[in-house]
């Protein structure tokens, strides 16, 4: 804790006045003029760190990347400089600028665009719940400077020919990149931190701990390489924008097929520094049973994004509201025979399925976090050594399975679709609707969440899922091979398939919402002051 000089109150940063703060007296202070005198007191107990509330004494528990955080007796911000020093001390910081009220302004702009959020996420008192926390990033910089060189090409009619020239272009490049910025914590999504940025660099200032104070802190726990490709290209993509773009160089066509490769490769950059900052963010942690969303606020610009779950009783209204004047309107124009909704329905559960497997695969990410490259330079090795172990496969076997599969499917479903054909009078909807079958078959066998890393019972999860749109498909293509008399059959088939269709999109949003919400823990902060 910063005590203050006058009062000896707890300083803490006051994002309004862009100086330390004490609450009792209101004194103020410049943050780089202040020595932390105090230290909270660290100490090793079990495989925890225990740190010592300088104010009160009581014992602080925290995770290894706590930068910063506030005593849950007493409420007073303490900062845990020795997780910052050393190697791992930032040094920029970009301070709070927008306050918690700026936060939930922003935050509820972004709320009126979402129709079908549960209605606790605009809740006034569940906005209230923002906390302030400095997260750790990577900040990229790059030069590109001297003669580069790369091809070009104008082309020209001359009669029945088209002659194509092809030029060595020069030219003298001088550029600098500062401030490309990648989050360095494994826990905080780089999803949610890509829908904030940017930061601006500009308005950083040299690290001094006591910005801290007031807000959570995370120190960081992801290497700088891990990034420095991702930033590389950037700056690449940047450079290859701005020169293919040029008019004499659009002139000679530097973007067409075979030129733009030369030229990125000429523009890549050298990376000059890889520098660890603070950047402020607002979080909102939204919990419903063993999951959790969140929404998060740029600190410095207000830009918000979140996780946003969809409530079924609003989706399903909504739904109905729509679907009836549609329904309404082609029926009017379009006669609708038996056959025709048979396969009507036989298709939209084929849809289920394809956007079923979609989910699936997109949830196996999220779940194991593999679209995170923070957190998967710690665990790549093992995820690989689990797919391994669990399927006895390599990923190169699975393919070849899959594609055997795919194949005898194929080979026994087109005989069968020819030679119903051959009977009706239809012929055309028939092989349309066994080649849906088939192909939704080959999709379900082939789902690439088979290619991943998977859990014990993965199989058993999907089953539910993928059996109703499929039932949905086999009963239509049983009514079509039996070809019954009465309508009724046809349009009873149509009833029972639709009915798993819409079984089948109730699970659908459910799946929606587990991607728009993540495993526990992440970010659980408990205690100080609510009002930081």
């Amino acid at each position: 804790m910063y005590e203050c000089p006058n009062c000896g109150g707890n300083l803490q940063f006051d994002i309004a006045a862009g100086q330390m703060l004490c609450g009792y007296c209101g004194t103020t202070a410049d943050p780089y003029s202040l020595q932390k005198e105090d230290e909270v007191l660290e100490s090793g107990e079990y495989e925890a760190t225990v740190f010592t509330c300088s104010q009160c004494g009581a014992e602080l528990l925290s995770e290894d990347t706590t930068a910063a955080t506030f005593c849950s007796f007493c409420g007073s911000s303490a900062v845990l400089e020795s997780r910052i020093g050393r190697g791992r001390r930032p040094a920029h910081i970009i301070p709070f600028s927008r306050t918690r009220e700026d936060c939930k302004a922003s935050y509820a702009r972004m709320m009126r665009r979402a129709f079908f959020a549960p209605k606790e996420l605009k809740d006034q008192a569940y906005i209230e719940k923002f906390r302030g926390i400095y997260m750790p990033y990577w900040v990229y910089s790059f030069e590109k400077k001297g003669k580069i060189s790369f091809r070009g090409s104008r082309s020209s009619q001359k009669g029945d020919y088209l002659v194509t020239k092809h030029y060595d272009i020069v030219s003298e490049v001088d550029a600098s990149y500062q401030g490309i910025s990648f989050d360095a914590a494994a826990a905080f999504s780089d999803e949610l931190s890509g829908a904030i940025a940017p930061y601006q660099m500009e308005t950083g200032k040299p690290f001094t701990p006591s910005f801290l104070s007031g807000f959570y802190a995370d120190a960081s726990d992801v290497d700088s390489s891990v990034y420095r490709q991702d930033a590389c290209d950037l700056v690449t993509e940047e450079g290859f924008g701005r020169i293919s773009g040029n008019s004499t160089c659009a002139r000679y066509h530097v973007k067409a097929e075979g030129n733009r490769d030369t030229l990125k490769n000429a523009l890549r950059p050298s990376c000059t520094s890889a520098e660890l900052a603070m950047f402020p963010v607002w979080f909102l942690t939204y919990r419903k049973g063993d999951r959790v969303a969140y929404a998060v606020v740029n600190g410095q610009t207000g830009k918000a994004a979140a996780d946003l779950p969809v409530d079924r009783k609003k989706y399903l209204a909504c739904s109905l509201l729509l679907a009836l004047p549609l329904f309404i309107l082609l029926n009017l124009r379009f006669t609708i025979t038996p056959g025709i909704s048979l396969l009507l329905a036989a298709f939209l559960s084929f849809v289920c399925a394809v956007v079923s497997c979609f989910q699936a695969s997109r949830i196996r990410e999220r779940e194991l976090l593999e679209n995170d490259k923070g957190y998967m330079q710690s665990v790549r090795r093992c995820a690989q050594d689990e797919r391994k172990r669990i399927l006895g496969m390599s990923v190169g076997e699975i393919k070849l399975l899959q594609i055997v599969i795919g194949g005898v499917l194929f080979m026994v479903f087109t005989p069968v679709a020819v030679s119903i054909a051959a009977v009706r009078s239809d012929s055309g909807l028939v092989i349309l609707g066994v080649l849906l079958v088939c192909f939704a078959l080959i999709r379900i066998v082939t789902l690439k969440r088979w290619q991943e890393p998977v859990r014990k019972g993965a199989a058993k999860e999907m089953l539910p899922v993928l059996a109703k749109p499929a039932a949905a498909i086999l009963f239509a293509f049983v009514i079509m091979i039996w070809n019954p008399v009465s309508d009724l059959y046809y349009y009873g088939g149509a009833a029972v398939s639709m009915a798993a269709v819409i079984w089948s999109f109730l699970d659908i949003i459910e799946r929606h919402n587990m991607l728009a919400t993540r495993k526990l823990p992440q970010f659980n902060r408990r205690g100080g002051d609510e009002n930081a």
